[in-house]
């Protein structure tokens, strides 16, 4: 690692909070806190590598930095190494500890998100940022059928495209029954992509579904307030579809849609 990059790196590193049981909170900082606990938790960070040029060579290198196995947050949008790039992170097994990767905006397709899938080393992920890419139906149903992804919470696929046959994918989705966050906008769904969502397996966790500029109608609408697959739904993003006050009026009075707080609409 050349000295300009590990400076680089060094200056990206963020100390992530932990939490401890405090009388006072007002008493001491984050490296307090984890002298506080001893030997039982190491210092965690955040590493934020967004839009830094990053080629296949530097990222090669940043796998072997000596301080990667207490990163719990990785950060590298918009760097533009492609496919190559996530065969490098997922193979480093200094990585299994990860639980935030944000991979947005890299020139990615569904051989990425294939690689993500089977990596060995990616397993304790809770957060994966994939939006800005070009990943398709193939790449979603790899990471949906794939055992190693059931960690997951958190899911962001906005403004891929995804179309009729990627929301079949999420709907035959194993591996997605803990996300509790799904950001759907500018997938090219449609209505009959909804529908085919609607149709599909159990979301028992779900909590929040963003589903904007998806030339989504009053269908769609009656399809959300309708299905029972999504019991436990308090945020609904509809911006940017085609939603009449009376569609969302009957979306607001269902009885499946009762946890139901938040609904965005133009």
């Amino acid at each position: 690692m050349s000295p300009l990059f590990q400076s680089l790196v060094d200056n990206s590193m963020f100390l992530l909070s932990l939490e401890v049981d405090n009388e006072n909170p007002l008493e001491g900082g984050e490296m307090e806190n984890y002298s506080r606990v001893g030997d039982e938790a190491e210092p965690q960070f955040k590493l934020q590598l967004d839009e830094k040029d990053i080629n296949i060579e530097e990222l090669e290198d940043l796998m072997e930095y000596s301080r990667l196995k207490n990163v719990r947050e990785l950060w590298l949008d918009k760097n533009d190494f492609g496919n190559h790039g996530v065969e490098i992170l997922s193979r480093t097994e200094g990585l299994n500890r990860l639980q935030v990767l944000s991979l947005a905006g890299n020139k990615l397709t569904d051989r990425a998100a294939s690689t993500l899938a089977n990596s060995k080393n990616l397993i304790n992920l809770t957060r994966l940022f994939l939006q800005t890419n070009s990943l398709g139906p193939n790449g979603i149903n790899d990471l949906g059928q794939s055992q190693l992804m059931n960690s997951l919470e958190f899911l962001y696929l906005k403004r891929n495209p995804l179309g009729l046959d990627g929301a079949k994918a999420l709907a035959s989705s194993i591996a997605f029954e803990n996300v509790k966050e799904l950001y759907l906008g500018r997938t090219q769904l449609g209505n009959d992509g909804l529908a085919a969502l609607c149709g599909g397996k159990l979301w028992p966790n779900l909590t929040a579904l963003s589903l904007s500029q998806n030339s989504l109608d009053d269908q769609s609408a009656h399809l959300l307030a309708d299905t029972e697959l999504f019991p436990k739904l308090i945020t609904l993003d509809l911006y940017g579809n085609h939603i009449s006050d009376e569609a969302v009026e009957v979306i607001k009075s269902s009885p499946q849609r009762k946890c139901l707080r938040a609904l965005q609409v133009n």
